[in-house]
């Protein structure tokens, strides 16, 4: 819907632009955190970023230094994003999105493994900076969360059939096979 800020046709696509390329930034965060793929997730953050999860405040950067054994700690992470919404004032964009996470990881109280599952939401700030859409400040607010033991140990689930982390996943050779063209 088209505001009085928004009427013409280049200020409107902008903004559709804007708003597709936030979603891709949040869509980015939760791929690489389940590839444990840490750079790439770091660049989904300004330098300058700021970061508040339970209880977790500070610099973005020292979040994943503080969550970086939970995540390596994973033998399997799936982050689910949905219900993204964005609102876009120039070179700044605010966004709400749900996550559903999964994490399979040893069993916290005993042998064996566990599953883990998380519900919540992300509250994000970012800003456009030479053209670039990052986050400058996120907020998670987890609302839900269950645990219970895996039924099978992931090492008895078949290779070559599941996810796996930086830089072994398969995702990552397919996207540079077709980033040079090939299949």
């Amino acid at each position: 819907m088209a505001t009085a800020e928004h009427t013409d046709l280049a200020s409107r696509l902008d903004v559709v632009e804007s708003k597709l390329a936030v979603t891709d930034v949040i869509h980015a965060c939760a791929y690489a955190n389940d590839r444990r793929d840490m750079q790439r997730l770091l660049d989904c953050y300004w330098p300058d970023a700021t970061a508040k999860y339970g209880g977790y405040e500070g610099s973005a950067a020292g979040f994943y230094e503080f969550a970086r054994p939970i995540i390596e700690g994973c033998k399997f992470a799936a982050h689910h994003i949905s219900n993204v919404v964005v609102e876009v004032d120039g070179d700044r964009a605010m966004a709400q999105s749900y996550y559903f996470a999964h994490h399979r990881r040893a069993a916290q109280a005993g042998d064996g493994e566990e599953d883990a599952f998380f519900e919540g939401r992300y509250l994000d700030l970012l800003e456009r900076r030479g053209g670039v859409w990052k986050i400058v400040r996120r907020r998670g607010l987890a609302d839900h969360s269950a645990v219970m033991p895996a039924t099978t140990p992931y090492a008895d689930w078949p290779a070559g059939r599941h996810s796996l982390p930086w830089p072994d996943d398969e995702g990552y050779r397919i996207a540079a096979a077709f980033r040079e063209g090939g299949r």
